[in-house]
């Protein structure tokens, strides 16, 4: 809950919104201060972002003693009964726990629709929420399925770091996201590009998954590829480092290196450029939208937090690093230190946070003026 909270109180637009009072707990509709809930119902009627608020108030108080969130954890309990306990729960899980509630806490005082899809219904979506493009294409007639959902995140496996598929990537994507000794890297490293190109690579779907083609008027063999239609302000990629296999009847902890760039360009993992490989520079009225998408959305991000995980599948230990004006912090639990940057690349991370550079700029430069 630590490492999550302090990746959330971190995240420029939403630490934005919620420093610049556009969720005032003192006179939200649902507000019933911690302290003064007694009754169960009470607490599940609670308003976590209510509870958020006051975590921000706190934190940039300007005080130095250690802020306990021990209330907001009850209240998280109250709303999400089922990992209600002491036993050790997942940092990502958590993550999605807690915007799914910011979602439904807000959006009904905003008035704003009801649907998860909807990019501008919470704070929550506003700035996490992006837009998956699947495109499903029938390897017997080439007739194409496209489909679009939302998502707060993106889950990533780690590769090898073998080159099994590298003959579809450009070497020059790796150099331009700032990777550095690929070619010398062992088998136990991987790389956020080569995660991001094999989950935007085509892969064939097998024969318990084949797909009805509208075309054929049957069920067929099919390419699936995944694409990103549309970049939120925040992109989180939840790295799956736990690994649950049901024919072995084991589970395990993926303990590769991941290296990843300060500087992240998604370009390459846009619907525009992987329907622009895939198709030359023809254009089709269903890609039209995707450009347009993708024109207002900047696609060169800079990280701001990293999420590590160090012990083993059952038992472990979670810290945050925080980049704070271009200086790393180390934060575990009430533990605040300085690091340098090879102590965060050679961390064992799990979830990456990532900001529109426009806004880790912005933020860098009100942190300097104040």
């Amino acid at each position: 809950m630590n490492s999550v909270l302090q990746a959330l109180l971190h995240a420029p637009p939403l630490r934005n919104y919620f420093l610049g009072d556009r969720h005032n707990r003192f006179l939200c509709p649902r507000r019933t201060p911690m302290r003064h809930r007694t009754t169960d119902a009470e607490a599940k009627a609670a308003c976590l972002a209510c509870d958020l608020d006051e975590i921000y108030s706190a934190t940039f108080s300007g005080e130095r003693t250690p802020y306990s969130p021990a209330k907001f954890l009850y209240s998280w309990w109250q709303h999400a009964t089922n990992l209600a306990s002491y036993e050790q729960q997942d940092a990502h899980e958590f993550f999605i726990s807690i915007l799914d509630h910011i979602h439904e806490n807000i959006k009904d005082d905003q008035h704003k629709s009801n649907e998860q899809g909807d990019g501008d219904c919470c704070i929550a979506h506003r700035v996490f929420s992006g837009i998956l493009r699947s495109d499903v294409t029938c390897t017997n007639c080439g007739f194409s399925s496209t489909t679009f959902e939302p998502c707060m995140d993106i889950s990533l496996d780690l590769d090898s770091g073998h080159n099994n598929y590298l003959g579809v990537a450009n070497p020059k994507l790796h150099a331009r996201n700032g990777e550095r000794n690929v070619a010398g890297m062992s088998s136990k490293v991987s790389t956020l590009m080569r995660c991001l190109e094999r989950f935007t690579r085509a892969e064939r779907l097998d024969a318990e998954q084949k797909y009805f083609c509208e075309r054929c008027k049957e069920r067929q063999e099919s390419l699936k590829q995944m694409s990103i239609r549309r970049l939120p302000l925040v992109s989180c990629f939840h790295i799956k480092r736990f690994e649950h296999s049901t024919v072995k009847k084991m589970s395990r902890k993926v303990d590769h290196s991941l290296q990843f760039p300060f500087s992240l360009d998604m370009t390459p993992y846009l619907s525009s450029s992987i329907l622009r490989s895939r198709y030359g520079n023809r254009i089709f009225p269903s890609e039209a939208c995707d450009s347009e998408a993708v024109s207002e959305s900047p696609s060169e991000f800079e990280i701001f937090a990293v999420i590590t995980h160090s012990g083993k599948l059952d038992a472990g230990h979670y810290v945050t690093y925080l980049r704070l004006n271009n200086q790393w912090y180390r934060c575990d639990d009430a533990w605040v230190t300085r690091v340098d940057e090879h102590t965060v690349r050679s961390s064992q991370a799990y979830m990456l946070f990532y900001v529109q550079k426009t806004l880790y700029y912005k933020a860098c430069e009100r942190a300097a003026a104040v």
